[in-house]
């Protein structure tokens, strides 16, 4: 990793991704690399396209890009999809990018809009590492 940049990747283009990826692209030190979700018309796979970022439909393509992606944000909304991204990575020898939770997600979109109170969880099944 590039100390001055951060690479990023986000699984999940819906109510929790495009909200993300509007405020990455506004960041100079993040490189929005790809986003990844199952609905290639969601709005974050539009603002991808949009914008000439790399997007898919299958968010495990990620793993095989290891230290192209320092920090990969799943929110994605199916806890079977960090426990699959998992097993990928690990399957990959990725030992670089980072999996972030719904929760560090959360947070971030909280501070960014400058929210008096953490905003409520849209994935509430989303536990821990999976």
């Amino acid at each position: 990793m590039a100390s001055d940049r951060v690479r990023v990747a986000i699984v999940g283009g819906g109510r929790t991704g495009s909200p993300l990826i509007e405020e990455f692209l506004k960041v100079p030190y993040v490189d929005l690399v790809g986003v990844a979700d199952m609905n290639a018309d969601s709005p974050g796979a539009v603002l991808a396209r949009e914008h000439g970022i790399f997007f898919t439909t299958d968010a495990l393509l990620f793993a095989s890009k290891g230290d192209e992606i320092d920090l990969l944000l799943e929110v994605s909304g199916d806890p079977s999809v960090k426990r699959r991204l998992k097993d990928a990575f690990i399957n990959e020898g990725n030992r670089h990018t980072i999996i972030m939770h719904d929760l560090v997600a959360r947070l971030m979109i909280s501070i960014v809009s400058d929210s008096d109170v953490l905003i409520p969880s849209l994935h509430p099944g989303d536990e821990g590492i999976g």
